[in-house]
């Protein structure tokens, strides 16, 4: 039998001697204390263990043990104080030992595959946010730029209002003019007409006298010729 402290082997009268078994039971007490968090007092409740012990246990201050649950000791020693055999405990162990090692294992596996996961899921999100960023900014400059489009239409709104309210000004004297004429210039129109039918009629008259002298001279050759 080997001693679970040194790992030594022993035989079981040596390990009797050499370990101290005490009897207790652990006890629970509720325990309030206050902390100040954020500006305020707050009140904090937590459970304290205590393992009581008896002077007759001969046990000193500060002095390091090991507690074994009731249960736990059951299964190493028999009802009369007698250790069983461990070989069977041993194989156990050994057997829990290997499934732990294996589940370490693949826990490791699949730790690092999550790692390299997270890796290109915390890249593909910094890449997702620096578009983001960027969109904003577009859509920041495309607000800029429309409002600044507005801001244009609206001041060639007002150009062009204020060049037709300058032209109707300035076709409304125009208007005013013609239809509000001097007598003078009335006469001076008729008088116009007037002249322009005088002329007419002495280049009619003209016309005439011309066709007259040809028709004249036209006759007189013809007479020469027959004579």
């Amino acid at each position: 039998m080997k001693d679970p402290l040194t790992n030594r082997d022993i035989d079981k009268g040596e390990f009797f001697y050499m370990v101290k078994l005490v009897k207790s039971a652990v006890k629970c007490y509720k325990k309030k204390t206050k902390k100040t968090v954020g500006g305020q007092k707050k009140t904090y409740e937590y459970n304290q263990y205590l393992v009581p012990l008896k002077r007759s246990d001969n046990l000193d201050c500060s002095m390091e043990v090991f507690i074994i649950p009731q249960d736990d000791l059951s299964d190493l020693v028999d009802e009369n104080g007698e250790f069983k055999d461990a070989s069977g405990i041993e194989d156990e162990y050994e057997s829990k030992l290997a499934q732990y090692k294996a589940d370490f294992e693949d826990l490791e596996w699949k730790h690092s595959k999550l790692s390299r996961t997270y890796k290109e899921l915390f890249s593909k999100h910094n890449k997702t946010r620096r578009n983001l960023q960027e969109l904003e900014e577009k859509v920041k400059t495309l607000e800029s730029d429309r409002e600044k489009l507005i801001n244009a239409l609206k001041e060639e709104r007002r150009i062009t209002e204020k060049l037709k309210t300058e032209q109707q000004a300035f076709n409304k004297p125009s208007a005013d003019l013609e239809s509000n004429k001097p007598d003078d210039i009335t006469n001076l129109k008729s008088k116009i007409k007037e002249d322009s039918k005088i002329k007419n009629k002495d280049f009619e008259e003209d016309k005439g006298d011309i066709w007259t002298v040809l028709r004249s001279r036209l006759t007189k050759k013809e007479e020469e010729k027959e004579d």
